[in-house]
């Protein structure tokens, strides 16, 4: 690191992670260190963890109401 903060990004990592000339970039602090990340990059993974998701709220959702029509069909 530079005296004044600044970091060099090895060529190789640069051209891997697809970053250019003017990227501004988003440093994430982790339990292992830092990730440097565009807001792309960053934004990629935050819809991949609601991918994750083991349920959908809307499924629930609808399991709830069939099960009230269910009972509704089911009252005298």
């Amino acid at each position: 690191m530079g005296d004044r903060g600044r970091v060099v990004i090895p060529q190789a990592i640069r051209e891997a992670q697809g970053f250019h000339p003017g990227d501004r970039l988003i440093a994430v602090e982790a339990e292992y260190g830092v990730t440097l990340m565009t807001l792309e990059q960053l934004e990629a993974k935050v819809w991949a963890n609601f991918r994750e998701v083991p349920y959908s709220l809307a499924d629930e959702l609808i399991a709830e109401r069939h099960a009230e029509a269910q009972r509704d069909l089911e009252e005298p």
